[in-house]
C-alpha cells in the first residue's frame, strides 16, 4: 500500500546505523537522587469504588453506535456507505499515513455517516452510525504472522487502528516510526488520577500478555532495557507483573512510581524511571525512550498476536451509582446504556469523563465512547468540589510548590493576562504539562491551568 511504503521509506531513512553515547547507557541507571522531581500533590485516590472487581465485558446486542472517525487533523476518512452491512472489525475509516485507521466495533448496517459527541471531546466529530445487529460477527480473520522488522510492525499498528489510550490518541504507528535507535523501553501504568482504575484491572487481569508484548517490541526494537512504572498505591497489579516476568524468564523490572500526583506525566514518569529529562518540546525518542501506557500496549499486543484491531477499551465506571466497576466497552458505545450499567441515575446528574484533574464534564448526553475515553464518573458533585468565583492572586506561592515542572504559575498568568508572549516564553509556559496542580491549590480560585491552556493556543494561531 502506498501509504504503508511511504511509512517504511521513512523509518529507513531515520533508522541509520548510529553508535548510543555512554551518557545514555549512563542515564539508564541513573540512581534514585537523580530520578525525583519537585512538586505535585496528594489527592484522596477513591479507587476503592471501582477496582475490587474484574473486568466485566459489555453485551452489544440491538443498540445503535457512533464509531468516532477521530478527533481533527487526525480524523479519517470513511470507506463505508449507508446501507452498507459490516462486520466486527472491518475497517471503515482510512487516513494517510499520520492516522490511524477506524474499525466497526461490531456487525451491523451503517445508517449514515454523521457529527457525533465522543464523550472526551467538547466539540462533535464526524462518526460511523452503526445499527448492530446483535450478532457481533467478526470478519474472517486469518493468523496473521508476527512483524519481523520495526517497519512491519509499524504498518500493523497503523492498520490495527492503535493510538495512545492514556488520554493523547496520539497514533502509537507515528511514536513507533520515531522511535530512532531507543535503548529504553518504558511502559506507563501510574494512572495517577483519582478514580481511575481502568488500567490497574487490566495490569492483574492480563499481565503475561503485558510481558509478552513488552518483551517482542523490545526485541523488535533492539531496546536493551524495559521497565513498568506503577504507583505504590497498586500492589497487586504490581506483584502481579513481577510474578509474570519471572514466569517468562524476562528482564522486564517492575519499578514503583510515588503515590503523588502527576507520577504518570510523561516527563515525570521518564524523570522516575530513568534520571533523563525530557526538555519542553522535545520527543522521547530524542533520548533514546520509547514510551507506552500499560493499555496502549496491551492492544498493541492484540494486533501482534491476534490481529485484533482496536475496537474496545477498558473503561471505569465509578462515583454515585449501584454497580461501579470496570468494563470492556466497545468504541461507539452510548454513555446513556453505559449509565443504565452501572445503575447510575439517568438524569440530574453532572456526569465526568475521565479523572478530575484533566478530564471534563460530559458534552452531550448523547455522547459515545471513543478509543481515549478512560471512565465515566457519575454523580460527580457528590465528590469534587463546586467551581467557585476567581479572587486576587495573593502571591502565596502555592503555585510554586506543587508545579512538577518547577515553573511559577503566578508569574506566568500574570504575563497571561496581559497578552505578554515574550515574557511567556522566557516564563517556559510551553514546559507546561496542564496537570492542573496548581489550579487545584490556589485560595483564590484562579483557573491558572484553564488560562495556560488557552494561552497555548494563542500563541499557536
Amino acid at each position: 500500500m502506498q501509504n504503508a511504503e511511504r511509512m517504511q521509506g521513512r523509518i529507513r531513512a531515520q533508522r541509520q546505523p548510529q553508535h548510543k553515547p555512554f551518557w545514555r547507557r549512563l542515564l539508564a541507571i541513573a540512581s534514585p537522587s537523580q530520578r525525583s522531581w519537585h512538586g505535585g500533590i496528594e489527592l484522596r485516590g477513591y479507587k476503592e469504588l471501582s477496582n475490587a472487581t474484574p473486568v466485566v465485558p459489555v453485551a452489544i446486542g440491538k443498540i445503535q453506535l457512533a464509531i468516532p472517525l477521530g478527533r481533527g487533523r487526525r480524523s479519517v476518512q470513511p470507506c463505508v456507505q449507508p446501507g452498507q452491512h459490516v462486520r466486527k472489525g472491518e475497517v471503515i475509516g482510512i487516513g494517510d499515513d499520520n492516522t490511524a485507521w477506524v474499525h466497526a466495533s461490531t456487525s451491523g448496517i451503517v445508517e449514515r455517516i454523521d457529527l457525533a459527541f465522543a464523550a472526551d471531546s467538547a466539540e462533535p466529530v464526524m462518526a460511523v452510525i452503526l445499527n448492530a445487529d446483535g450478532l457481533d460477527e467478526w470478519i474472517e480473520r486469518p493468523v496473521p504472522g508476527l512483524p519481523q522488522t520495526p517497519e512491519t510492525l509499524v504498518e500493523r499498528a497503523l492498520q490495527m487502528g492503535i493510538v495512545g489510550l492514556g488520554g493523547a490518541g496520539f497514533p502509537t504507528a507515528l511514536k513507533l516510526a520515531g522511535a530512532q535507535q531507543p535503548d529504553l523501553l518504558l511502559i506507563n501504568g501510574a494512572e495517577c488520577e483519582p478514580f481511575l482504575t481502568c488500567d490497574d484491572r487490566l495490569m492483574r487481569e492480563h499481565a503475561e500478555a503485558l510481558i509478552e508484548a513488552a518483551d517482542f517490541v523490545a526485541a523488535l526494537l533492539g531496546i536493551t532495557l524495559t521497565r513498568f512504572g506503577v504507583e505504590t498505591n497498586k500492589p497487586e497489579a504490581m506483584a502481579t507483573l513481577r510474578a509474570a516476568a519471572r514466569q517468562a524468564r524476562t528482564r522486564v523490572e517492575i519499578c514503583p512510581l510515588p503515590e503523588r500526583y502527576p507520577a504518570g506525566g510523561q516527563p515525570l514518569m521518564i524523570k522516575s524511571l530513568s534520571g533523563r529529562n525530557l526538555a519542553p518540546g522535545a520527543r522521547p525518542a530524542d533520548i533514546g525512550v520509547l514510551a507506552l501506557n500499560v493499555a496502549t500496549l496491551y492492544a498493541l499486543g492484540r494486533a501482534i498476536f491476534q490481529g485484533e484491531p482496536l475496537i474496545k477499551r477498558v473503561l471505569t465506571l465509578t462515583g454515585n451509582c449501584e454497580r461501579p466497576g470496570n468494563v470492556l466497552v466497545p468504541v461507539g458505545y452510548p454513555v446513556s446504556a453505559l449509565r443504565a450499567i452501572a445503575g447510575a441515575a439517568a438524569e440530574g446528574q453532572w456526569t465526568q469523563v475521565g479523572g478530575p484533574m484533566m478530564g471534563q464534564p460530559l458534552p452531550d448526553p448523547t455522547a459515545v465512547i471513543s478509543k481515549t475515553s478512560s471512565c465515566l464518573i457519575f454523580g460527580a458533585e457528590r465528590y469534587l468540589p463546586a467551581t467557585q468565583p476567581a479572587g486576587s492572586c495573593i502571591r502565596c506561592t502555592r503555585c510554586v510548590d506543587v508545579c512538577p515542572m518547577s515553573l511559577r504559575p503566578l508569574d506566568l498568568y500574570a504575563a497571561a493576562e496581559r497578552l505578554d508572549k515574550a515574557s511567556l516564553q522566557e516564563l517556559r509556559l510551553d514546559a507546561c504539562i496542564e496537570c492542573g496542580s496548581c489550579s487545584s491549590i490556589c485560595p483564590s480560585n484562579i483557573p491558572l491551568r484553564d488560562r495556560f491552556r488557552q494561552s497555548k493556543t494563542e500563541i499557536r494561531a
